[in-house]
């Protein structure tokens, strides 16, 4: 069996990692892997270079991404949706089902070039809920469009079936972003220090956030993030957003922000998949609005002030705290969470075993040969 893969950011390589290694070591089993998006484009640190690193094969390298603006994007749809149909007419007799993940307008665009050569499509992360954000029409539009889906929670899963009208196709296997960040090769606390420039036992906070793209007041809200940096005591480890409406005017203030306060706080592209996971188990908390801090922190039982509605609707552990993008209302939070004993989380995300339950099924459609 090959699978297909497609990859648009440095963020579903990372949850796909664990099943990539797993399907490696599997005799009746390859991946070809189509490589996207922010993937190519140095803006965002040419991460197609930490999938080479990580030991991964590449099959092959497609379409950068445009401007962030509404046009940047619609065109920067159609512009994938043709590369990858180009792709397609090559690959269509070689791929069982092409797996792909998320909610990413890049991510629709792929998935959609796949349905005219009738390749079954596999989903990841599908019936989840993020109302602050465009992603969740493009994540309830790639479910309608998917064969099989492979969801996060029961919850999730039952929010797929409302869609899709059946069970016989989805399976709740965790979430593989947890099982990634569990069985990590952490970074030791003196490398993290020296690369990243951070002092471990004064304490920091890392930061991800993204642009709100249903209420456009990014500029405002980024603002409001930087006046509660300008309170909180520890240093911000930040790291920059992804390719979304506003995302530049989001990296033009935090960005200043950094050249004017550089013992405050320190910015950067991209840690690498390592370098992140070391920085979330390292780190005193988490502030943001990344789907990084309502699925991965639970695994380094980590405490999430999760701001602002782009996550909003989202199911999160009693780890995550969510809180108005209001300096007040961020500064409670943080002394709240500062004040309060170390407890450990229940993470609604699965105990670490996706890519296992994921193999089992792909072995199942074998015997069955339902995959085609």
């Amino acid at each position: 069996m090959n699978i297909g893969f497609i990859t648009t950011s440095r963020a579903d390589f990372g949850i796909y990692l664990p099943l990539l290694k797993k399907i490696d070591n599997e005799d009746n089993l390859d991946y070809s892997l189509f490589v996207a998006g922010m993937h190519l484009m140095p803006k965002f640190g040419n991460s197609w270079k930490l999938i080479e690193n990580e030991g991964i094969k590449i099959t092959e390298k497609l379409s950068p991404l445009g401007e962030d603006s509404a046009t940047g994007i619609s065109n920067s749809m159609g512009e994938i949706t043709k590369s990858f149909g180009n792709v397609w007419e090559k690959y269509k007799d070689k791929l069982d089902f092409i797996f792909v993940l998320g909610d990413r307008y890049e991510m629709f665009a792929a998935t959609a070039s796949i349905i005219p050569f009738n390749i079954p499509i596999a989903h990841l992360h599908g019936g989840e809920v993020t109302l602050g954000a465009i992603d969740n029409k493009f994540r309830n539009a790639i479910t309608m469009l998917s064969d099989f889906h492979f969801t996060s929670n029961e919850e999730h899963s039952f929010n797929v079936n409302q869609f899709t009208s059946t069970k016989e196709n989805t399976f709740n296997v965790g979430s593989l972003g947890v099982e990634a960040a569990l069985n990590a090769n952490l970074i030791s606390e003196k490398e993290f220090e020296q690369k990243f420039s951070v002092n471990i036992k004064e304490g920091f906070v890392l930061t991800t956030y993204h642009p709100e793209t249903i209420s456009l007041n990014n500029r405002e809200n980024i603002q409001k993030l930087i006046e509660a940096f300008k309170s909180i005591s520890l240093k911000v480890l930040y790291t920059l957003p992804n390719a979304d409406t506003d995302g530049d005017i989001l990296r033009e203030e935090i960005l200043n922000y950094e050249k004017e306060n550089p013992d405050k706080i320190i910015c950067f592209e991209n840690l690498g998949q390592l370098g992140y996971y070391s920085a979330m188990n390292y780190c005193s908390l988490m502030i943001g609005n990344t789907s990084s801090g309502i699925i991965e922190a639970g695994a380094f039982n980590k405490s999430v002030i999760n701001i602002g509605d782009r996550q909003k609707g989202r199911a999160s552990g009693k780890n995550v705290i969510h809180t108005p993008i209001e300096k007040e209302d961020i500064l409670s939070t943080f002394n709240t969470i500062s004040n309060k004993e170390t407890t450990t989380f229940e993470n609604p995300y699965g105990k670490g075993n996706a890519s296992k339950k994921i193999i089992q099924i792909l072995q199942t459609m074998i015997k069955k040969n339902i995959h085609s």
